[in-house]
């Protein structure tokens, strides 16, 4: 984070009041030395060290890219096979399309998008179904990420929440992230562009993949409480 970006430092510095108010400590642009040894030589911008063992890792970034996102889902899968340890990470200017106050959605609320988008690939609807899709997937993260806020979220962000949370695995949310730039053309109105039965059908399958999931989870969850 270099010396200029006032506006990660500030975001870093509205973060460090909630952190030190759960009793942590919140360390800026953190030296080697205080850094957990599985970050190996990754320095983040900032650390939020549990007394009692854990934290958090936090990234801050302008804007999201192909490129840091990938970079930041890899990150965040290494610091989830830590015990507790978390990722965080934070956009300064998220896209300004997406829309506020999104409630959070139900499993019993997905599962009939699921059977519409079905309908729209076995009729050979393949580029609406795409589009639904999306919607679908973006559902899914907010409801399976605790750290996704009402607002509504890029493709990519969408795709990393799931990926942090240890919903998709690595090649799969590389696969879907290319994807997202085919999602963004079509529902922008590029007509120029073909969405195969093929394309279709692996998003369905994840998506199917991530319903099952997110719904054994939460019935864990629901059991241990």
């Amino acid at each position: 984070m270099p010396e200029n970006q006032s506006w990660a430092l500030n975001a870093l510095r509205n973060l460090q009041a909630s952190y030190e108010a759960r009793g942590l400590k919140f360390v800026i642009k953190p030296s080697r030395e205080i850094l957990p040894s599985f970050l190996e030589g990754y320095q983040p911008d900032a650390i939020a060290i549990d007394p009692n063992g854990g934290g958090a890792i936090i990234e801050v970034k302008r804007q999201e890219s192909q490129a840091s996102n990938r970079k930041l889902a890899e990150l965040a899968k290494k610091i989830r096979a830590q015990r507790d340890w978390e990722f965080k990470a934070i956009y300064t200017h998220p896209a300004t399309e997406n829309p506020d106050n999104i409630a959070k959605p139900t499993l019993e609320q997905i599962d009939p998008r699921l059977q519409e988008m079905r309908i729209l690939a076995d009729t050979g609807h393949f580029a609406p179904a795409l589009v639904f899709g999306w919607a679908i997937l973006e559902s899914l993260a907010r409801l399976a990420s605790s750290s996704v806020r009402s607002t509504g979220l890029s493709p990519i962000q969408a795709v990393q929440a799931l990926a942090e949370e240890g919903y998709i695995e690595n090649e799969d949310a590389q696969r879907l992230r290319e994807m997202a730039k085919l999602r963004s053309a079509v529902a922008h109105g590029d007509f120029s562009v073909d969405v195969s039965a093929e394309q279709v059908d692996f998003l369905v399958s994840q998506l199917n993949a991530l319903t099952s999931h997110i719904a054994k989870v939460t019935a864990e969850q629901t059991a241990t409480h």
